[in-house]
């Protein structure tokens, strides 16, 4: 049985994030599978037995709103402030909303703590030191 997991939104968000996300984001964590799903922004596909480990860190608002790449990683923020990152064993593609390649997802979501704990679960990883 999947546990859901909303993509936390600021009500700033919707001014960016609506037109291509109106029902906003979820992350889903399923027996040997975590889906990202952001409306047309992105999504991702990741195989737990590819999660290396589950940490949290800080997105910042000035880091932006939607689905933002940087070299080796991808976000998926509505928000700013508590995030879980994963950290991946091998390069993941993922929708961004072109295809990127990425090594770390950066998940801002509700309930971080309920939600790196139930990925960790199910991947058996290793908890990574926070970078808050």
């Amino acid at each position: 049985m999947a546990e859901v997991f909303p993509l936390r939104r600021s009500r700033w968000a919707f001014w960016f994030v609506a037109p291509l996300a109106p029902r906003g984001g979820t992350v889903e964590v399923e027996p040997g599978v975590v889906r990202v799903r952001f409306g047309l922004l992105g999504k991702a596909d990741v195989p737990t037995r590819d999660i290396a480990g589950v940490g949290r860190t800080t997105w910042p608002l000035w880091a932006g709103l939607g689905v933002r790449i940087a070299r080796g990683t991808v976000a998926f923020a509505a928000d700013g402030g508590d995030a879980v990152v994963l950290e991946l064993r091998r390069e993941l593609d993922v929708r961004a909303p072109l295809r990127w390649s990425t090594r770390r997802i950066v998940l801002v979501v509700e309930h971080p703590d309920r939600f790196a704990a139930a990925v960790a679960a199910a991947a058996g990883a290793e908890p990574v030191a926070d970078e808050g």
